[in-house]
This record gives C-alpha cells, sequence and structure tokens, in this order.
C-alpha cells in the first residue's frame, strides 16, 4: 500500500482539489473558501472566500492554464469567470434560467462546459459570454420517455477533443466538442452515472449503485460489468502505466483495477482515517482530502525506495515491495530488476552446465525468497542434465527431444542447440542430395532423426514429395508467389521453413514503403511498389486496400492542387483511412482554424465574415452541425442587440430567425426577455413549433448578412 503522508490540515475539510501550473494545486474548501497549495515549498495560501452560503452547492472548476476559477451554485444562473492572481470577475456566463450542475474547461483551458438541470451540455469560449452551442440534451427525447421533472447532467470527461458527457436517463454521448463531427449515445442502463472514465477505445462509468460499465466503442465486444463496495462513485482516473485504474466514493479507501480484465487488483489500495471528501491525480502523486481536514499525499510510483533496495542487491526484498506497490510493476524500474535476475539466472545455467551446484545456488541466493518455484524447476531440471546429455551422446533422439518438449528449460542447454544445429546441418545437406536424386544418401543422412515425431514430418516430406520441395525452392529463386501460396496451401508444413518466414517477412516490408510513398504524396513510387505487392497473393488483402488508399489519396491531392476544399472534405469524411497521411490529418487542422476564427465572428454577430470563411462549406454532410451552431450564435448577437435598440426590427428578426431555424430553447429564453420589455413579436403557430437542428439546410442559398430586415435580395 503507499505511503501515506499528511501535507496539513485546514479548518474546513477540503471538498475539491484540482490542478493548477506545477507545482501549485487548487483547493476548495466546505466553507467555500479558495486555496493554493505549492507542492514544493509545502505552503498554502488562502485566496479569498467565496460569497455563497455554506448550505448552497458549490460548482466549480481551475483552468491550469491560466490560472482561472470558473464557479457558480446551485441557486444561482449565472457562472462567474475569476483571474486568481488579479482576483477580479473576468467574465459572466448567463445560463438563461438554468442552475449548472456540472462545469469544467476543456484541456486547453480555450473553452468551458457546463451541464446543467435542464439537461443541456452547454458550451462557451471563455473570452467571450455568448453561448456558442448547446452540444446535447438528457434525457434522449423519444415518442415513449416522457419530460423529467428533476434534470440534471451528471459527469463529464475529456479527452483530447473529445468529450464524454452523461445525465438524466443513463445515456452516455461523445462527441468531438469542437467540430461536433461524430456523436454517439450508449445507454447500458437507467441509473443515475456519477463518473466517467475514456479509457483506449473503452468507456467506464460508474454509477450510483457502484457498478463499473465497460463500453467498447467499437462495438466488438459487449459491455462488461463489474461490482465494487462503493457507491456514488465519484472519481475514476487512470493511474501510473496503463492498465490501473483508480475508484473512490466518499468512504474511506480507494480501489484499484485492471482497466483491461475490468477485475480488482486491491479492493483497499488506500486507506484513509476518515471517509475521503476529494481526490486529485499530479503526475505519480494521489492527493487526497477527508472528513479530518487533513490534505494528504500518496506515492503511487516510489521509485525512490524501490531503487535504493536494487542498489542494495535486496532483490527479494524489492519484488516483495513490487507486489505491495502494484504501479511499479509496469515502470522501467522493475524491468532493471528483471534483468538483473534474468542475468543471475543465466550465470547459474552456466555454472549448472558446468555441473558447479555450489555456486549456481549461490548466484540465485538473492532471489531464492522469492523466486522460490522458478529456481526449485531450475535445479530440477538440471538434476537430470546427464540423462539428458547421455540421450543425446547415444542417439537415442526419439527420447532426448521428448524430455526437451516436456521440460522447455532443457531447449535452452548447450547439449539441445548442438542437437539443433545437427539437425540444420544434415538437413540441408538432405537438401543438396535431393536435387542429386540420392534418396539412399539422404536416409543415411537423416536417419537418426527418424523416431523424433517433431522432424518426422520434415523427413517424409523430403523422401516422398521431393518434386514438392524442388517447385518450393524454384519458387522461393524466381519469386513466384502463385506457385508458393498453392505449394503452402496443401503443404502447410513448408510455412515453418525458415527460407519461407524470411521471404514473407521481406515481401510484407513493401507495404510499409508503400505507405511512407503515400504519405510523402510520392505517387509514382508508391505506383510501383504497388505493382510489386501485386504480385505478391500472399498478401492480397493488404493489396487492395492499399490500391484503394493510392486512389483516394490522389483524387485528395487532385482536390487540394485545385482548391476544392469541398471535394477533400467530403472525402476524409468519406474515408477516415486517409487520416492516417499526415496531410490528410492537416485538412482536420485546417477546419479547427477555420471554425475558431468563426467562433470569435459569432459573438460579434459578423454573419459575412463567416460565410466568407466557409464559402460552399456549409452543407459538408457530417460537419453542417456545428457551424449551424455558430450561425445560430451570431444571430442570437444580433437579435441581442436590437432587443436593446430597435424593438420593431427585432420582432421581424425573430420571425425571420424562427423561418430559418424554428424556435429554440436560446431563443424562447429571449423572448422572456423581451417579454419584460414589452417587446413581444406576433408569431404564428408555425413559428412556435420547433424544427429539426437541420431545416436551416433548405434556406442555405438565403442566408442574410443580417437578421433583421430579412431582405433576401439584399442580404444574399
Amino acid at each position: 500500500m503507499p505511503r501515506k503522508i499528511c501535507l496539513t490540515q485546514f479548518d474546513s475539510p477540503i471538498v475539491s482539489i484540482q490542478p493548477l501550473k506545477y507545482p501549485n494545486v487548487a483547493l476548495v474548501s466546505q466553507d467555500n473558501t479558495i486555496y493554493t497549495y505549492d507542492l514544493s515549498s509545502g505552503e498554502s495560501t488562502k485566496l479569498f472566500h467565496l460569497n455563497i452560503p455554506e448550505n448552497n452547492t458549490l460548482y466549480c472548476a481551475f483552468d491550469p492554464h491560466h490560472n482561472r476559477l470558473l464557479f457558480g451554485s446551485d441557486k444561482t444562473y449565472t457562472l462567474n469567470l475569476i483571474d486568481l492572481k488579479q482576483k477580479k470577475v473576468l467574465n459572466q456566463f448567463d445560463l438563461d434560467q438554468q442552475i449548472p450542475t456540472i462545469i469544467s474547461f476543456s484541456p486547453d483551458g480555450l473553452y468551458c462546459v457546463c451541464g446543467t438541470d435542464q439537461g443541456r451540455v452547454l458550451l462557451w469560449r471563455c473570452d467571450s459570454s455568448t453561448l456558442l452551442a448547446r452540444l446535447h440534451s438528457f434525457p434522449e427525447y423519444t415518442s415513449s420517455y416522457t419530460k423529467p421533472k428533476t434534470n440534471y447532467v451528471s459527469a463529464l470527461t475529456f479527452e483530447g477533443m473529445t468529450l464524454s458527457t452523461t445525465g438524466y436517463g443513463g445515456s452516455i454521448v461523445v462527441t468531438d466538442y469542437r467540430t461536433q463531427k461524430f456523436m454517439k449515445r450508449y445507454t447500458p442502463g437507467y441509473l443515475k452515472n456519477t463518473a466517467l472514465l475514456i479509457y483506449n477505445h473503452s468507456l467506464i462509468i460508474g454509477n450510483q449503485e457502484g457498478t463499473l460499465i465497460k463500453i467498447d466503442q467499437n462495438g466488438g465486444v459487449p459491455n462488461q460489468r463489474l461490482g465494487t463496495t462503493h457507491k456514488n462513485i465519484r472519481y475514476l482516473l487512470q493511474v501510473g502505466p496503463k492498465p490501473y485504474i483508480i475508484v473512490a466514493s466518499d468512504l474511506p479507501y480507494v480501489t484499484l483495477i485492471n482497466g483491461d480484465t475490468f477485475k480488482v487488483i486491491q479492493e483497499r489500495y488506500l486507506e484513509l482515517d476518515t471517509p475521503l471528501s476529494a481526490l486529485c491525480l499530479i503526475d505519480d502523486y494521489l492527493l487526497a482530502a477527508n472528513q479530518n481536514k487533513e490534505f494528504l499525499r500518496f506515492d503511487l510510483q516510489p521509485f525512490a525506495e524501490l531503487e535504493a533496495l536494487i542498489n542494495a542487491k535486496e532483490y527479494a526484498e524489492a519484488y516483495l515491495y513490487c507486489a505491495n506497490e502494484p504501479l511499479l510493476l509496469q515502470s522501467d524500474l522493475y524491468r532493471v530488476l528483471e534483468s538483473i535476475y534474468a542475468e543471475h539466472l543465466k550465470k547459474a545455467k552456466e555454472y549448472l552446465n558446468q555441473k558447479l551446484i555450489a555456486d549456481a545456488k549461490l548466484v540465485l541466493e538473492p532471489f531464492k525468497a522469492e523466486k522460490t518455484k522458478e529456481i526449485t524447476e531450475v535445479f530440477q531440471i538440471y538434476s537430470f542434465i546427464d540423462r539428458f546429455t547421455a540421450l543425446f551422446e547415444q542417439k537415442k533422439l526419439a527420447a532426448f527431444y521428448g524430455h526437451a518438449e516436456q521440460y522447455p528449460l532443457l531447449q535452452e542447454t548447450p547439449i539441445y542447440q548442438q542437437a539443433e544445429k545437427l539437425w540444420a546441418e544434415k538437413f540441408t545437406k538432405a537438401q543438396k542430395l535431393m536435387f542429386l536424386n540420392k534418396e539412399k544418401e539422404i536416409q543415411e543422412e537423416l536417419h537418426i532423426f527418424n523416431t523424433v515425431s517433431s522432424k518426422r514430418p520434415f523427413i517424409l516430406l523430403l523422401l516422398q514429395n521431393s518434386a514438392i520441395l524442388k517447385n518450393y525452392s524454384k519458387a522461393i529463386q524466381t519469386k513466384n508467389y502463385y506457385l508458393l501460396r498453392n505449394l503452402t496451401v496443401s503443404f502447410p508444413l513448408l510455412r515453418k521453413f525458415p527460407s519461407y518466414i524470411n521471404f514473407i517477412k521481406e515481401s510484407g516490408e513493401i507495404a510499409g514503403a508503400i505507405t511512407q510513398a503515400l504519405n510523402e504524396r510520392s505517387f509514382e513510387q508508391a505506383q510501383l511498389l504497388l505493382e510489386e505487392l501485386k504480385a505478391v497473393v500472399q498478401y492480397e488483402s493488404e493489396y487492395l486496400q492499399l490500391k484503394k488508399l493510392y486512389a483516394l489519396s490522389k483524387n485528395l491531392h487532385r482536390a487540394l492542387t485545385h482548391d476544392h476544399l469541398r471535394s477533400a472534405y467530403r472525402l476524409i469524411d468519406n474515408h477516415p483511412e486517409l487520416l492516417m497521411l499526415s496531410w490528410g490529418e492537416e485538412l482536420n487542422t485546417l477546419w479547427n482554424e477555420k471554425l475558431s476564427l468563426a467562433e470569435q465572428y459569432a459573438i460579434k454577430g459578423d454573419v459575412p465574415s463567416i460565410k466568407k470563411e466557409f464559402v460552399d462549406l456549409f452543407d459538408l454532410p457530417s460537419r453542417h452541425g456545428r457551424l449551424g451552431d455558430i450561425l445560430r450564435t451570431a444571430y442570437h448577437v444580433q437579435l441581442k442587440k436590437l432587443l436593446k435598440i430597435d424593438s420593431e426590427n427585432f420582432s421581424s428578426g425573430v420571425v425571420a430567425y424562427c423561418d430559418l431555424f424554428g424556435i429554440d430553447t436560446e431563443l424562447r429564453n429571449l423572448l422572456k426577455k423581451a417579454k419584460r420589455k414589452e417587446s413581444i413579436p406576433d408569431l404564428s403557430q408555425s413559428h412556435l413549433t420547433s424544427k429539426s437542428r437541420d431545416q436551416w439546410l433548405s434556406n442555405i442559398t438565403f442566408l442574410p448578412n443580417t437578421i433583421a430586415p430579412f431582405n433576401t435580395a439584399a442580404n444574399v
């Protein structure tokens, strides 16, 4: 169990620990006081006390890139962004009569995400108070699923550009929060999910009943479930090297599981004196707080202690130490320990071959306590090495190879290597005799191996099917792939010949060279290599895949050369294999740059610049969703300005907006503000009816530069 160190104690329990710029971490106490703690100096600094009553629920997130705090509470409809150094409000985000249930910064600190009590997942740029997007909602409404009285977004997590969220109804949505290019929704159950982790190509979910669910996003493996002793799992953290994952709730201990096998490694991996109140992972350290107001540190990979044991040559103790500290088992230092043992074992075997038993025992003595079973087996095997050697010298090779198969360690002995060398020499000589049609000499050459079951098939092939071997040798020399395929299908034993293994390995390197040529846009070189690979029938499926990639790459190159971005994006969206090429992935980078510019235009209400940036790219099938949200944002900004200065044009603008997009939540919230100002537009029932989110695409050729007045001729 990792050693627990109490760093300091506070006046109130710490309920949140989040990283800032190293070596600082941010701490929030139960009485809503904000602290920073310096992990190097061990000093804590009180920054300020948030003016939020202690009986209110505080929601907060820290941006480690810019030393900022985002917070709200369950009694307010806004979020505040604060500069921690200057202690001033930088921005305020209006939630339109919604209450936050969870908030977070994106990994790069440029965006913030909020889940609300209406099941909405909202996105802003940190440099603007204008809502950028409503990413998705919970629950997923259907005709059989009515709107809940109590709603929420209960957990979210990021991995790069991927955002995973979960809320009322138990579903989980995975999306690219920047582009919204894809969206997947999973519903493993209806219980409230309380923690999320993106792990490899899987999602791991913790729910209110303490059950972990693992979902394979590729759909190849059925959902896996693992029960734990935790209720309302709060934390799922990947720690150290894969596959280790931490599971924690408010219980006074933390559980360690294997993310690959999905099994518990240690139920009580870390223990606290009182219930856990907060947890955070910083490099190889786990920072924790408990109800006893303690701020604790656990060293998950205590390299110093292991290194000291290795340097002191206390190897058995080092192995025992690693067994108690599972995360060390995947470390470089553990591999050093294993290499030391391998060296000692090799030396011991050398002594055993020389019958120096005492010296062999002495070499392995430091490992005896931890490697008892393995060491005992080594000495047991070598105890009849004389018998093994005698079998070879007496040419009783059937028994000799039988012992080697039963006890694989014997295959590492010099006498076994000598037998294999003899076999290789005799079989090579026999192959040469085959071309001279000297069957009698072949039998004489190989007769001592006739009774060895593992060698018998090779001998029979040589004696009874010499024509096959001759054809095989000719096929290898002339690179006749078709003949080789037919021969190896009829006689699978040929695939074990070293010449065949090396031949196929060399041919397979052509496939890698083709991919490299395409990556460098060397199409002529790729075509020449494809012609060469075409003849290798053993790589038929690879050839067909690379041939397709070659054709797609040329089409993509042609589209880029002629500045046909629309064709280029349709190609990579329909054929994602193009993204394995660096210059294919560059297209997505360009798209993200365009989106970033468009977002900046949108928060200013600058529709013409958005249209100029994307020109004919608005209706790309897998990309228009995000562009629709950007246009909505820009028109909302225009409508808000009109509401302040021109109520008549505001009304006509709302009508025009409804004709384009239909009424949505954001517009309804704006109409509530208009009602208070008595600037209510006259809307028909069709205007008040929600439309498909893609409805605007039918009016794509009439997108106005300004939402009011809606003058098609003037604004197209």
